[in-house]
């Protein structure tokens, strides 16, 4: 539906996200106007959004005698990446907290590259029958193998904010599976947004106001932003499911710290280019001590920027086009940074041709079959939308 052309690094020039890319096919169409609703951080999206390459799915996996699911969105177009050459984008936030939190840097699928996003099990408040042994940082490396097994990717960067960042430390530390069905997985980068690996890394103000993290106010408190509109969506959204057990056991357990020299002593056995980036004094996390870092480590600290400068709009762009040149540079190439739209005739097509329903009775739980069916839904919903 919409094509990207390599134009070169275009600076300060803000770069698309899902809504964005759907809206600027919409208005070379000249599609019916957008509605109001809350995604993409507050900002108004159409019906037909859902028609951009994206899914989510729920992924099995096992730790030990452990089983769980975990869920991911996958945004892209595997064409695409697959002729760019470049490996896809593993997102990993705050575990405890949902992935909505992260859709700005859904953007970076301007790269040609997917992004692939994740919730892990023991988030919801239906999750506090989890067993204990998936409440772990171990345990969330291995959803997140697991679900690159499912979608069969075998190298990937990681992007990883806050206590994500322990997670994304110990899956790069980590060698590659084994036994039946293991999927062998190869990081091409990772990059570190405020990374810390439990409560006692946070600064005493931010460590206060977050305490177990089991209440709503607690977390919102992980993820502070200026943005009016962020908080009443895609942070609102990021917490709203929470309760589950996960959080609070991860900020209690602070198995991997990473405040101080343990940040340096965390990353000494990662041999992929490393990218560090912080806020600044605004920032929750204690980036104190942040010294002696490995040689494969660059840092790029946005003064003033707090906590979620991939959100705040007076730091977002620069992260954004931050984060590509690092990506590109590991992987050798220099990828799309600017959004053209494909042939309007075709995209209308496209909009408006009957599309066949996801079959739901193959989903193996409950839950999974009820989202599937609410997707059909809001498929027959869109496609209304747009022939009107």
């Amino acid at each position: 539906m919409l094509s990207l052309a390599v134009v070169g690094l275009v600076p300060y020039r803000p770069l698309p996200d899902r809504r964005a890319m759907v809206l600027g096919a919409a208005a070379a169409v000249t599609l019916a106007p957008s509605r109001p609703a809350t995604a993409w951080c507050g900002e108004s999206f159409p019906p037909w959004a859902y028609y951009l390459k994206w899914d989510e799915l729920a992924v099995p996996f096992q730790v030990g005698e452990a089983r769980g699911q975990v869920f991911c969105r996958i945004v892209g177009d595997i064409a695409r990446e697959q002729k760019s050459g470049c490996p896809p984008l593993l997102l990993v936030g705050t575990p405890g907290l949902s992935y909505e939190y992260l859709e700005n840097l859904e953007a970076l699928t301007v790269s040609d590259r997917r992004v692939v996003e994740v919730t892990f099990a023991g988030t919801s408040a239906s999750d506090k029958a989890v067993p204990p042994e998936l409440l772990t940082i171990d345990s969330c490396a291995a959803q997140l193998r697991a679900v690159c097994g499912a979608l069969k990717l075998p190298t990937v960067h990681v992007i990883a904010h806050g206590l994500g960042g322990a997670v994304a430390i110990q899956l790069a530390r980590a060698e590659a599976g084994s036994g039946p069905g293991a999927q062998p997985l190869a990081l091409r980068s990772l990059t570190l947004i405020s990374p810390y690996g439990g409560a006692s890394d946070l600064r005493p103000v931010a460590r206060e106001n977050v305490g177990d993290g089991k209440s709503p106010t607690a977390r919102r408190a992980l993820l502070p932003t200026l943005s009016t509109t962020a908080k009443d969506s895609c942070i609102q959204e990021a917490v709203a499911p929470g309760s589950g057990p996960l959080l609070s056991s991860l900020l209690a357990s602070s198995s991997t710290p990473l405040a101080g020299s343990a940040l340096a002593r965390q990353l000494s056995a990662v041999q992929q280019p490393v990218m560090l980036v912080s806020g600044g004094e605004a920032d929750i996390v204690n980036t104190d001590g942040w010294v002696e870092l490995p040689k494969v480590v660059r840092t790029r600290d946005f003064a003033d920027a707090g906590h979620l400068p991939f959100v705040d709009v007076s730091s977002r762009n620069d992260v954004l086009y931050g984060v590509l040149d690092f990506l590109d540079e590991a992987d050798g190439v220099e990828t799309n940074r600017e959004l053209k739209f494909a042939d309007p005739v075709q995209t209308i097509k496209e909009l408006s041709s009957p599309a066949a329903a996801k079959d739901c009775s193959t989903k193996k739980t409950e839950k999974a079959r009820e989202y599937c069916e609410a997707q059909n839904a809001k498929a027959v919903a869109g496609k209304a939308a747009v022939v009107r």
